[in-house]
């Protein structure tokens, strides 16, 4: 499966590709360790609007993605509602998803 996400206020996009039983991490790289997520933030400001290294997760198993918010101090939100720590919530197709203060939009397809 295609996952395609861009930052609200910008053009980029990035595109992952998700095969079943994958996990992508969302977040910001580690200015201690230079270590950073498959999808990394820090371009985006990340470390300024609130956005942890290691701030959410999204899981593919079978044909669903679920977006899960690794236990973060800024929240995750999906279409304005934060979601509960470790708890998988539903991501679909043209979801808005906030970390912290940074605003993506979540679009897929197949690859």
């Amino acid at each position: 499966m295609r996952l395609i996400v861009n930052e609200r206020d910008s053009k980029d996009q990035h595109v992952f590709y998700l095969d079943e039983n994958d996990e992508l991490v969302l977040g910001r790289i580690d200015p201690d360790t230079g270590d950073s997520p498959p999808i990394d933030l820090t371009a985006y400001k990340a470390a300024e609007k609130g956005v942890s290294r290691r701030h959410a997760v999204i899981t593919r198993r079978e044909t669903a993605l679920n977006l899960i918010d690794l236990g973060t101090t800024n929240g995750t939100f999906l279409n304005g509602q934060r979601l509960v720590a470790n708890q998988p919530r539903v991501l679909r197709d043209g979801d808005e998803v906030r970390l912290g203060h940074l605003v993506l939009r979540i679009t897929f397809g197949k690859a």
